[in-house]
């Protein structure tokens, strides 16, 4: 598996309230936990911020932030101490119980409908900027410009995206063993075609020594990407 090669997701193209949606996203759900996001992004967040949560996250293409409220609350058990979460998405799809659950673990939730690029150059700065499984809907040139973007308003940036090669290609053909659905079925197969290795993320991320970079896999399907803007 060479070059990424990014083909149209069904899930993007289906209304929220579509059954195949709404299976789709609680395939997702389940697959967090398998494909290692929960362990990875708790570890990441303890270590980057050991003391205290940002005071400003942004998570990009949030969906239903089902991912973002479940570590949440292991990487901060004391809570959000009245911090700010962008919850930003083109079509976001957050239920009325995840923002509360946000609120009474004392985060401040905003729901923000807007393409990212758009955001990006029109947002204040931001502590820390986020995302899962969202990178790869991009092409590089596209993606080349938001990390720019991105780089100019804020001082963490994190990713974790599908790693493409050949255990992806067969794990995502494994799915019907768990009985997802044919759209999830789908999707899985083109998003590790479209997903990343090496340091293809790093070579996109603006040239600059004043970011410290890494790129690596985590277990066999996730690759993780984080850029630390240097004091």
């Amino acid at each position: 598996m060479n070059a990424r090669r990014l083909t149209p997701e069904i899930l993007d193209s289906l209304p929220h309230s579509d059954p195949a949606a709404i299976a789709s996203r609680r395939d997702l759900q389940r697959l967090h936990p398998l494909l290692d996001q929960h362990r990875l992004w708790i570890r990441w967040l303890r270590k980057t911020f050991p003391d205290s949560p940002p005071k400003t996250i942004a998570d990009l293409g949030c969906g239903d932030a089902h991912l973002l409220a479940q570590i949440l609350p292991r990487a901060f058990p004391q809570g959000g101490n009245g911090s700010r979460l962008l919850l930003v998405d083109l079509q976001p799809c957050l239920p009325c119980s995840t923002l509360d659950q946000f609120e009474k673990q004392n985060w401040k939730p905003e729901v923000i409908s807007s393409d990212v690029s758009t955001w990006a150059k029109n947002t204040p700065p931001v502590d820390l900027i986020m995302t899962n499984l969202f990178l790869h809907h991009f092409e590089n040139a596209s993606l080349q410009k938001l990390f720019y973007d991105l780089s100019l308003i804020t001082r963490f940036f994190a990713a974790a995206e599908p790693r493409r090669g050949f255990a992806g290609a067969i794990g995502s053909r494994l799915l019907r063993l768990i009985c997802c659905h044919p759209v999830t079925l789908h999707d899985a197969r083109v998003s590790v075609e479209a997903g990343f290795r090496y340091h293809e993320l790093s070579a996109l991320w603006p040239s600059s020594s004043s970011w410290r970079l890494q790129e690596q896999r985590s277990g066999l399907f996730t690759h993780f990407f984080s850029a630390r803007r240097i004091p």
